[in-house]
């Protein structure tokens, strides 16, 4: 033993007598060719072949058309995804569940904290409303449900059958929503700053017979005279006017208009208001959401739609499942929606995080093309909804905030990563940039998403924009195809895909979502239709979409491997389907 010992040591012995700088130079790179590949992974976030085969195609077609095309969680032959599969209390875990309806939604958001059937404690997410730089207030969940059944109470006394919701984004905006589902009351969900002929022409022509607005947004002594079946209007007062007179009727409208106040309607039915609402069994049954879609052309009539709860609720369970697992939203997430609840988009995200326990921050300034600093100031969220307009302005600001040599080499650096299929990491690099966006915590904001709203004016964002907003804000961009009769979305871009086309004018849109389904029609020409790129005009059907189905007015084709690419008559080529 002691003769090997020995041998051993002697080796050693002659192996360092011989060391120099030299060795020590090679050891390290030898060394560090080994140890790279372990610590910085060149592997893309998903695999290529997922990106090039994403869309699936039916196996036959009807002539005059294409084959239709569908998302791959839901493979042909079998239904559509059509509700949150929600479950009864005490259900076993393989049980199928119902579609629910926005009921559910608020529901799951009063669970949280409480043990669930296989005893575990529910996430708890939180609700907060950011006002100005700096105040933040957090709104408890039983205090909300009691103001839902206050409102909701308040709505059906009065005899409203359909309420106009007529405010910025707000935590009463949302409170609004719920009460009218759980009282069996249509929301009309109104685009706001609209100038007053405009509204009162959306209330007459939607049938509102109930106003919620903020104060002094409209005049009083108008609105029994444009809008003369309103029966109930109720002011949502800013605390600081809170000191003034803001009830009753002008003396024109004595008898058939009611005036009354936010906070004083909760105030004086608090005390005996109970968080528990009406069952699903016993309580009204919850009627329609309308919204109002406005088209490009300022002189063209706005496009009103009437979502069932079905169209709702399928749109939310498909934006959910189109995520994959590691990136969907979690209750560790902070969402902040920065573009108006009008939106179907928006608002069904905003469900899908509040199903899901996410905290939710809630901002007046949320409209399209808003400084996304300003609404993100006060909290830091992880996930964000925003407009194409305001990641057009925000593109716009950081690139031409990138001038000197060391900058421009930086971020040359940081679009070979995407290019490779990686999100770049923040290196030294990445600091040569510096953007203004990522507000001193690169890394905390995870996903964006945005949404190009079609005929509504949205400004086209392109394959190299999109990159280049993941590279300034550090996180992950998805980009949904929106448009005024489909919940939710038509489609939407994987999240991890990064792939870039210099020369398309518009960044392509991913694949259906599991709600919907897309076949081109070109009924004059069936050669087109029939080619392996067949092109015609975009037609989509499914349970997110208002009277189930619908034709875009737009032309597109596939492109690729089931991708469908669109664009309007008059516009350049835009995809639906990958690239």
């Amino acid at each position: 033993m002691s003769s090997s010992l020995q041998s051993l040591d002697a080796q050693i012995a002659s192996v360092l007598s011989d060391w120099s700088i030299t060795t020590t130079v090679l050891a390290l790179v030898i060394a560090g060719f080994l140890i790279y590949p372990l610590v910085f992974s060149d592997e893309p976030d998903t695999h290529p072949l997922l990106l090039a085969r994403q869309g699936t195609a039916s196996a036959v077609r009807n002539k005059g058309e294409s084959a239709i095309y569908r998302s791959p969680e839901v493979p042909h032959g079998y239904p559509l995804k059509t509700g949150l599969n929600v479950k009864d209390a005490g259900a076993p875990r393989w049980a199928s569940g119902k579609d629910g309806d926005i009921r559910d939604i608020w529901r799951e958001v009063q669970r949280g904290g409480q043990n669930g059937s296989d005893g575990k404690e529910v996430p708890k997410g939180l609700i907060m409303t950011v006002f100005g730089k700096e105040e933040v207030v957090e709104h408890s969940v039983e205090d909300l449900s009691k103001e839902i059944g206050i409102i909701g109470q308040h709505i059906k006394q009065a005899g409203v059958k359909k309420v106009a919701i007529y405010l910025p984004n707000s935590v009463e905006y949302l409170t609004t929503i719920f009460a009218s589902a759980f009282y069996g009351v249509t929301p009309v969900l109104l685009p706001f700053n609209l100038p007053h002929p405009k509204l009162y022409e959306l209330l007459n022509a939607t049938g509102a017979d109930g106003l919620i607005c903020g104060a002094g947004t409209v005049p009083l002594d108008d609105v029994p005279k444009q809008a003369k079946n309103i029966k109930l209007l109720t002011w949502v007062v800013e605390k600081t006017s809170r000191h003034m007179d803001w009830n009753g009727a002008p003396d024109s409208a004595q008898g058939r208009l009611s005036v009354s106040v936010w906070h004083d309607v909760v105030e004086e039915n608090r005390a005996k208001a109970s968080a528990e609402l009406p069952s699903n069994e016993t309580g009204d049954k919850p009627g329609d959401v309308i919204t109002v879609w406005q088209p490009v052309d300022p002189a063209a009539k706005p496009e009103i739609v009437s979502f069932t709860q079905e169209n709702v609720v399928s749109a939310v369970a498909a934006l959910i499942s189109a995520v994959p697992p590691r990136q969907r939203l979690t209750p560790a997430d902070l969402v902040l929606p920065a573009d108006t609840f009008t939106h179907s988009y928006v608002l069904c995200q905003t469900f899908a995080a509040l199903f899901t326990h996410c905290s939710l921050a809630i901002n007046s300034v949320a409209v399209p093309g808003v400084d996304l600093n300003l609404a993100r100031r006060g909290v830091a969220p992880t996930v964000i909804i925003a407009s194409a307009e305001t990641l057009a302005k925000l593109h716009q600001q950081e690139i031409g905030g990138i001038s000197s040599g060391l900058q421009k080499f930086g971020k040359y650096t940081q679009d070979q990563a995407m290019v490779a299929g990686r999100m770049p990491t923040d290196g030294l690099l990445f600091k040569l940039i510096g953007p203004s966006s990522s507000g001193g915590e690169p890394g905390k904001l995870r996903l964006i998403l945005t949404s190009d709203r079609l005929g509504a004016g949205s400004p086209p964002l392109t394959s190299t924009m999109l990159s280049d907003l993941r590279i300034f804000t550090r996180a992950r961009i998805i980009y949904a195809l929106t448009t005024a009769k489909v919940a939710g979305a038509v489609a939407q871009t994987n999240v991890f895909d990064y792939r870039r086309d210099d020369g398309a004018a518009h960044s392509h849109f991913g694949i259906p979502l599991s709600s919907v389904e897309i076949k081109v029609l070109s009924p004059g020409n069936d050669a087109d239709v029939g080619a392996q790129e067949p092109k015609g005009e975009l037609v989509v059907t499914g349970p997110a979409v208002a009277g189930g189905e619908v034709k875009l007015g737009v032309k597109g084709r596939p492109h690729g491997q089931a991708n469908l690419a669109s664009a309007p008559t008059n516009s350049a080529s835009r995809l639906i389907g990958q690239k």
